[in-house]
């Protein structure tokens, strides 16, 4: 897991009495991993990070790792949930939830990290058009656009030490997984890391929200979305998309000034005015430049 699903794993497999082994890889916010370990009962292994078809990768650790506990006759379930199509199956009941809510929807935006939320929501929602959020480096904008799953960040002259480079955690993928093959999408709208960031900015200063960075990339495109919808139609829309991380999981990375500059990435404004402005550029399709 980059995390998040062990976060939630955690407290209920403690609670049910068994025992949880995490895999994680060393690229995952230190909140996430200071949250798993204090969890009763957890055995946590730190992966130097992988592509997907490295034995060192963190699902194949995991998996190498249930594997090599049922041989010695332990019971172990690998949870999978990469390839475990009841991950989008379970997502039939969030959709089911936002339809109660909020009746016809026009338009779904969901980033993916396994592809769950995206390909259950893309089932139940047959009237309205479905959005990958992606990030900067992540090969599922080009497999959505083009039907290839590629970037060029994946060069081998140019990749750097992971396969794809973006401060967002836990999603982006540079592989198809099992459930993002369910998910039916209809285009793919790729969000720098820049433009994820003021757009996290702006909704804590305006809206009061301390979101991560997959809610604020969700958010940017988004807006985006309903921006292209606007331009066919002079109808209410409603557009949906999931604030699905908060920001105190990211101290250290996200939400961290200096980790951020390391990165080349500009700090976003103080100012009100400046910071609104950008938000209104990052509709238009724009590249921030601060």
């Amino acid at each position: 897991s980059s995390g998040s699903t062990t976060l939630a794993l955690a407290p209920l497999v403690a609670a049910a009495g068994h025992k949880l082994v995490a895999v994680i890889p060393d690229d995952c916010a230190a909140e996430k991993r200071d949250a798993i370990r204090a969890c009763p009962g957890v055995d946590v292994h730190v992966v130097q990070s992988a592509a997907i078809s490295s034995p060192t990768h963190y699902v194949n650790v995991a998996r190498k790792l249930a594997k090599d506990l049922n041989e010695k006759g332990k019971t172990a379930i690998f949870a999978d949930q990469f390839d475990n199509l009841c991950n989008w199956r379970t997502h039939l009941h969030t959709a089911h939830e936002i339809r109660n809510q909020v009746g016809r929807v026009d338009a779904f935006v969901m980033g993916a990290g396994t592809g769950g939320t995206l390909a259950g929501c893309s089932k139940v929602f047959d009237e309205a058009r479905i959005y990958l959020a992606d990030p900067q480096g992540s090969a599922l904008h080009s497999k959505v656009r083009h039907g290839v799953c590629y970037n060029v960040k994946q060069a081998e002259r140019s990749v750097r030490r992971h396969r794809y480079d973006t401060i967002a955690d836990g999603i982006g993928l540079d592989r198809v997984t099992a459930n993002f093959r369910e998910a039916r999408v209809d285009d793919a709208i790729r969000v720098a890391d820049q433009d994820a960031l003021v757009m996290a900015h702006y909704l804590l200063r305006f809206e009061g929200l301390f979101l991560g960075s997959s809610s604020a990339l969700n958010c940017v495109a988004a807006l985006r979305a309903g921006a292209e919808l606007r331009r066919s139609s002079s109808d209410r829309l409603t557009v949906v998309t999931v604030l699905c991380d908060g920001g105190a999981r990211y101290l250290s990375r996200f939400w961290n000034r200096e980790f951020v500059e390391k990165r080349g990435l500009s700090w976003p404004p103080e100012d009100s005015g400046a910071l609104a402005g950008l938000v209104e550029r990052l509709v238009k399709r724009e590249e921030v430049v601060l």
